[in-house]
């Protein structure tokens, strides 16, 4: 039986009480050290040791001392009636911030033993130091009075570090109890054990006034770097294993075993210095490069992951590049820092809250552009110490000028090139305003609810090219964008149930808020498109119901009135003219014909007038009573109409004595058969080079909704087929889905 795992709130508190119990040994380590108000540089030839400036608060007898002045020698103030014990003279090494730069460990070594003698001398109450006056040059001495420091006068280095190693430590603190089975996060937390121990180490020591006692010293710097190469040595585990697993969970215990090795040979005084420190980072730095490249190409068909990985891939290569480049490449290359080392741990909070945050997946989807603002303005950083510094070291310049002139080169030439790689790579291609207009108007005015359905697929097909496009299997009120970014719920609207899109950009991408909110503004301009169609077609409803009263009583009445008093050969074309109004006027009206009425009527008419003509008909009656087919006006009229211009032709120019007619209804499609026994089409006719006016109005009025028109001759006359469908929509160019962009964004 598994034991059950405790609460995040009690692991949360768990990390919070290490944090207050480090800051507790940190604070009192860092105050109780005795401080004379000195800060104290090694001079830029790295020769002496300055005095850069005096805290208000320093207890020194006078003459005092002058900001520039040189720290030659520290020594005890003897008691009276003593002999004065020889002072011991400073080396600029004295001051250095952090030993594991010596070039040898022989060097480390006599390191700490000057510390522990200097330290014994400034824990004296009083202390003699030895001076140099930068203008004159002529020796002189003052007493200080050596205290320990209050919390709020430690040095801003100080607080730099000791304020990322607790950051780090709490975020991924709070991550791992949120998560404590996970590899990822449990890796993530590894990495605060490795930076809380190099930092708050580094935070006593390397931000003192002048000495630590060397025992002391001796025994923190193994802990920075332990510290340090764990920090590395977890972060190339995490992207072993997150987002997607690249390697089997026992594979990660080659990295203790290389952290064994490393500071087995550190603790030895083996290798190449205690700067090997340095290029262990440097290694683990390219380490986490090939592993975060590993990563991306394993993501490649996983949308969220890949996601994931750009924000926290991101953020560690900018915080992770930024402290190699600003903290090790000096150490490596034997060049000045450009930024005091104590500060340079700062960079890395930017790699703590991008994991957090990538590691949770907390609405990643809207940080995705932030990690690459921060790789970019990190550069720009990077690239202005640079500049700065080859300006200093090549050309001699002073700080100021050389500065300002890096500043005016990032300016001119670094900020315009980001600005197009974020317009290039970052940037979605948005929809112009009259595009998402037409495209509303487009799927709005379709010919029928059913063209409307298929249009607004094909735009969202089109903006958001997602690998599925499904109903919802719910109501859906209003756009919505829930989880990490993958789905997109869309309403009911233009004829269309309720959607679901998910993974965008054929599964290379997430959707975004902007993503969001067009789809909000296209649903609300189609709706109202769709309700100003709907106003429209009630005030053409209303005109054509006008239109078909005024017919019907005044035009039909007149011609009722004239058949009565008509003779025998007018009567019928009154008739047709009756027969024509009655299908005009319910055409107007809104009202449908079956299709059986439609056929009977228009085979009773045909047989009229081919017996008039002396033509035979032979058009067996067939009884679609029960199909109970209706037709709108607009077909209607285009079937009668059709027949009737066949009809006429056979009649005018056929030269035939019979007409023989078939009909065939399949899959609510009809198709009517003509052959007569005339003497048949011209070939050019039958190419349509030479059709007349009949035939091509024939041609048209078919094709006009969606149905077919073949002509044949069959050596014995001429043969005319019509293909219509009964139910069919009839679709029209998409002139406002053309006038989109190809797509609206590319995959982050």
């Amino acid at each position: 039986m598994k034991p059950a795992a405790a609460s995040p709130g009690l692991l949360l508190v768990a990390v919070v009480l290490l944090c207050v119990v480090l800051t507790w040994v940190t604070f009192a380590a860092a105050t109780s050290m005795p401080r004379m108000g000195l800060t104290l540089l090694a001079s830029p030839d790295g020769s002496v040791v300055t005095i850069a400036g005096v805290d208000l608060n320093a207890r020194i007898d006078n003459p005092g001392i002058v900001p520039g002045a040189r720290l030659r020698a520290i020594g005890t103030v003897p008691a009276p009636g003593s002999a004065p014990a020889d002072p011991i003279l400073l080396e600029a090494d004295d001051v250095r911030p952090e030993p594991d730069s010596l070039d040898t460990y022989a060097a480390l070594d006599a390191f700490y033993a000057r510390q522990s003698m200097l330290a014994a001398i400034v824990a004296q109450p009083r202390v003699t130091l030895y001076l140099v006056n930068p203008l004159t040059g002529a020796d002189y001495t003052v007493v200080a009075y050596p205290k320990g420091s209050p919390w709020w006068t430690l040095p801003s280095g100080f607080w730099v570090q000791f304020l990322t190693g607790i950051a780090g430590t709490l975020i991924a603190g709070w991550v791992w109890a949120l998560r404590p089975r996970a590899l990822g996060p449990i890796m993530f937390a590894l990495t605060a054990v490795g930076l809380i121990g190099a930092t708050t180490t580094s935070a006593i020591y390397a931000n003192r006034e002048l000495a630590i006692n060397g025992d002391w010293f001796a025994a923190m710097i193994p802990i920075n770097h332990a510290g340090s190469l764990m920090f590395g040595l977890a972060i190339i585990g995490l992207f072993l294993c997150y987002p997607c697993r690249l390697v089997r969970p026992r594979w990660l215990l080659i990295l203790p075993l290389v952290l064994l090795v490393a500071m087995g040979l550190d603790l030895a005084e083996i290798g190449a210095g205690p700067a090997q420190l340095y290029l262990w980072v440097a290694v683990e730095t390219l380490a986490i490069f090939i592993t975060i490249a590993a990563q991306w190409w394993s993501t490649r068909r996983h949308p969220s992951d890949r996601a994931a990985l750009g924000w926290i891939g991101l953020s560690v290569i900018a915080g992770a590049g930024s402290y190699t480049l600003l903290g090790a490449a000096p150490v490596l290359l034997h060049l000045p820092f450009g930024v005091p080392q104590s500060h340079v741990t700062g960079v890395l909070v930017v790699i703590y809250v991008g994991l957090a945050l990538g590691l949770l997946r907390y609405r990643l989807f809207e940080l995705g552009r932030w990690a690459y603002r921060i790789l970019f303005y990190t550069v720009g950083a990077l690239l202005l110490l640079t500049f700065d510094a080859v300006l200093v070291i090549a050309l001699d310049l002073d700080s100021a000028p050389a500065f300002g002139l890096a500043l005016v080169a990032v300016g001119f030439l670094y900020l315009p090139l980001r600005d197009w790689l974020w317009r290039r790579l970052m940037r979605s291609r948005q929809i112009e305003d009259h595009q998402l207009f037409a495209a509303a108007i487009d799927v709005a005015f379709a010919p029928s609810r059913q063209d409307s359905a298929i249009r607004w697929r094909n735009l969202l097909a089109r903006l958001f090219d997602p690998l599925e496009l499904a109903e919802a299997e719910a109501d859906i009120a209003q756009p919505s964008l829930p989880g990490d970014g993958l789905t997109l719920f869309l309403p009911a609207i233009a004829g269309a149930p309720a959607l679901r899109l998910a993974y965008p950009f054929a599964g290379r991408g997430l959707f975004t808020p902007e993503h969001l909110q067009l789809a909000n503004q296209l649903v609300t301009l189609t709706e109202h498109a769709e309700a100003g169609r709907a106003a429209y077609t009630r005030g053409v409803g209303e005109e054509r119901r006008r239109m078909a009263r005024d017919l019907h009583d005044d035009v039909g009445a007149r011609l009722l009135t004239g058949l009565h008093t008509a003779d025998a050969a007018t009567r019928p074309i009154l008739q047709a003219a009756l027969s024509d109004i009655r299908a005009i006027v319910s055409g107007l009206s809104g009202d449908e014909a079956s299709l059986d009425r439609v056929l009977a009527e228009t085979r009773h008419e045909t047989a009229r007038r081919l017996e008039a003509a002396g033509i035979a008909l032979d058009w067996p009656v067939n009884d679609m009573s029960g199909d109970a087919i209706q037709l709108d006006y607009r077909l209607h009229k285009a079937l009668t109409s059709s027949v009737r211009e066949i009809v006429s032709n056979v009649i005018r120019h056929a030269e035939a004595s019979a007409l023989a007619v078939s009909l065939y209804l399949d899959d609510d499609h009809l198709t009517l058969h003509f052959a007569d026994n005339g003497i048949g089409l011209a070939t050019t006719a039958l190419a349509g080079e030479t059709q007349g006016f009949g035939l091509r109005n024939l041609r048209h009025r078919i094709e006009d909704v969606g149905g077919r028109l073949t002509l044949t001759n069959t050596g014995k006359g001429t043969a005319i087929g019509i293909d219509v469908p009964l139910r069919a929509a009839v679709s029209t160019p998409d002139r406002g889905l053309s006038a989109l962009p190809e797509a609206l964004g590319s995959a982050p």
